[in-house]
């Protein structure tokens, strides 16, 4: 019985070890082989080795990080605006987080306009969309100009839309 026991036991560890030894990685080491030179042997005589390319390597890439750009253009607080065919002068507070822009302006008849925009990373121009409260919207551009305190554009491109945040004399020319 007891000799039964040695066997089992044997080949349970045997067959574990070929299980364990079955699932570890083989690495092959090999090492350079050198052959001896003789002194008297003329070495002028040993064949050159010309590396021949057959495939252009492919380059590498260099990984790029996302960096978030900063805003140097700040164009939130109050306004004046003219908008619309008829061109009519509105008080507006922007409001700008980052590169969001928003607001919101109401109009002689009740109704207000909401603005949400984006600046661009040069920071000469706003694009976004805007709607009423009467349920008309499109889109808007704003184009600044250096000084950050006027700008001409268009409310859905044919559309005068134009703003001045330091006096209230309408820029010239508004549609843009």
């Amino acid at each position: 019985m007891k000799r039964n026991t040695t066997i089992i036991l044997f080949a349970i560890s045997t067959l574990l070890l070929i299980v364990i030894s079955c699932t570890l990685p083989i690495y092959i080491v090999t090492n350079p082989t050198t052959t001896e030179v003789d002194e008297d042997e003329d070495v002028t005589d040993t064949p050159t080795l010309t590396p021949t390319v057959t495939e252009t390597p492919t380059p590498t890439t260099t990984p790029t990080y996302a960096v978030t750009p900063t805003v140097s253009t700040n164009i939130g607080g109050p306004w004046t605006i003219w908008q619309g065919t008829s061109q009519k002068r509105l008080d507006i507070d922007f409001l700008q987080q980052g590169f969001d822009l928003t607001a919101n302006a109401a109009t002689e008849d009740g109704q207000s306009l909401l603005f949400e925009g984006v600046v661009s990373y040069d920071g000469t121009s706003v694009t976004g969309t805007w709607q009423s409260t009467s349920g008309i919207s499109g889109n808007f551009v704003m184009y600044l100009d250096g000084s950050y305190s006027m700008f001409s554009g268009n409310m859905g491109g044919g559309v005068p839309f134009c703003g001045n945040r330091l006096n209230s004399s309408m820029p010239s020319p508004c549609l843009r």
